[in-house]
Formats: C-alpha cells, sequence, structure tokens
C-alpha cells in the first residue's frame, strides 16, 4: 500500500522541490498550497493530490483534512511560510500577528487537524520545518526570528508529549536559493515609508542586497535542500534535528563561541547598521 505525506507550501521553494523527490521515491503527496494554480504545473498521476490549504483558516486545514480522510497518511511536512520582516521599533502589532498566525499557529493548527490520522500508521513522522534563525537573531527580521524560535520550542514540546506514538523531527535550513527571499521586500509594505528620515532609512536596500548574496554565495538549492527533508521522511529512525546548509551548522558554532560583544558587533556592521 502506497504511504502518502501531506506538503504544505507547494508553491514554491522547498516544498515545491519535494513533491517530485517524494514521488520518485514512492511516495503518494498531498501537495497544497493557498493558490491552486500555483501547482498546475506538477505532473498528475495516482500518487499525487492537489489540495487548497491556507494555514491561517480553520475551514480550509478542516477541508484538507476531510479530503485526505482515505489516505494511509504516514507524514506530514509543515513548510508553509514567509518572513515578514523589518526594525522591531517599525512593526506594526498586526503585521507581528500575521507572523504568528501563519509561522506558528497555522503550523500547530494544521499538525492538530492531521495528528489523529498519522497516530493511526506505525513509524508516521511530523517535519516541523524551522530555520537557522530557530537558533540564533539576526537584525531587521525580528519577526521572523521570533515566529521560527517558536517552531522550535512547539517541536520539542510535542515530541515529548507525543513521540512515542508519531516522531516529530525539527528541520533547520541555512540560507536556500529560492524565491523565498525574493518576497521580502513585497513583506515590508509601506516600511520604507515609515523608515523615511530614521536610521534606518538607508539600511533596506543595503539589507536586501546583503541577504541575496548570502543565499547565493552559501545557499543550497531547493532541491538540495529538499533531499534532505526526504532522508528524514524515509529514515528507520527519524532524527529529532535535521540541520541543513554549513551555514546553519558554522554560524550557530560560531554564535556559541564568540564573546557576545563580538558577535553583536559582526552582525551589526554585516547589516549595516554599525
Amino acid at each position: 500500500m502506497r504511504r502518502w505525506v501531506l506538503i504544505t507550501g507547494c508553491s514554491t521553494g522547498i516544498g515545491r522541490a519535494l513533491v517530485p523527490l517524494c514521488r520518485e521515491a514512492g511516495w503518494g503527496v498531498v501537495a497544497t498550497a493557498r493558490n491552486l494554480d500555483s501547482l498546475s504545473e506538477l505532473p498528475p498521476g495516482h500518487d499525487l493530490r492537489l489540495l487548497p490549504l491556507d494555514v491561517t483558516d480553520a475551514a480550509s486545514i478542516a477541508a484538507a483534512a476531510a479530503a485526505c480522510a482515505d489516505l494511509p497518511l504516514k507524514a506530514l511536512v509543515n513548510n508553509a511560510g514567509y518572513a515578514q520582516v523589518g526594525p522591531l521599533e517599525l512593526v506594526r502589532p498586526e503585521e507581528l500577528r500575521a507572523q504568528f498566525e501563519t509561522n506558528v499557529i497555522g503550523l500547530q493548527a494544521v499538525t492538530n487537524a492531521f495528528l489523529p490520522q498519522l497516530r493511526r500508521e506505525p513509524g508516521a513522522r511530523i517535519l516541523q520545518v524551522s530555520s537557522m534563525l530557530g537558533r540564533l537573531s539576526i537584525p531587521l527580521a525580528g519577526p521572523y526570528n521570533a515566529s521560527k524560535h517558536a517552531v522550535v520550542a512547539l517541536a520539542e514540546s510535542l515530541r515529548l508529549e507525543v513521540g512515542h506514538e508519531v516522531a516529530v523531527v525539527l528541520v533547520e535550513p541555512g540560507a536556500v536559493r529560492t524565491a523565498f527571499r525574493d518576497t521580502l521586500a513585497r513583506a515590508w509594505g509601506d516600511l520604507p515609508e515609515r523608515a523615511r528620515g530614521t536610521r534606518y532609512e538607508a539600511v533596506f536596500a543595503h539589507y536586501l542586497e546583503g541577504r541575496k548574496q548570502q543565499a547565493e554565495r552559501y545557499g543550497m538549492d531547493a532541491e538540495a535542500c529538499a533531499r534532505k527533508l526526504l532522508l528524514a521522511l524515509e529514515a528507520e529512525r527519524p532524527p529529532r534535528r535535521v540541520t541543513v546548509g554549513w551555514d546553519a551548522f558554522w554560524v550557530g558554532k560560531l554564535k556559541a563561541l564568540l564573546p557576545a560583544t563580538w558577535w553583536e558587533k559582526v552582525m551589526r556592521r554585516f547589516y549595516g547598521l554599525a
């Protein structure tokens, strides 16, 4: 009987790259996105179901769970998310709230919706996609940093609560060359206007260019990252954490080794806040 995995956030990036890899490995895939048109290029087949899923909408989550009730669902990959960036003193409460609704509350709502079904399958697992920024923080990405730290906490708590029934794997990618970073400027909204006349006015272009260069120089491509997730899906003994990318590994080590004042100086200089 075919194993099935449900993946959120399949319109681009890691989620999109994971779909064909899972199918090639013999998985049936439920590929989800808020807009089904973004999945139209995926080749059809008996091993693929396309579902609309907005992780911030309870009715959408319930409908997706009902649509998968007949499947032997062996795995869930919570990959949907976005990055709300900007100086914390300029970020509005509704922007911070929206970041948590998608990256944290939506992730846990999807987990809770599918957990009863996963419990019925021996060896089932949940992959919670966090980030290297769930271990450390960078300037001008406070909402995103906070949301990914929260994902780490939720995954660790969930593992303690249900890990004897369903394995919980925390995935911590570093820089990945995806369209994810192309959304950063859109997520700013009118932040550049709010920053006009402040110390942050000159920082925005520097920040976006710095993140782009970081991804191009050090980032993995989305397929290479997705292959790491596939290994966790297929492992006989699923790992507790999957660190993806040398930057995710070594930057964390560097932060642990450097005195805090040195680390902060490096961060401020790198992001144009020196």
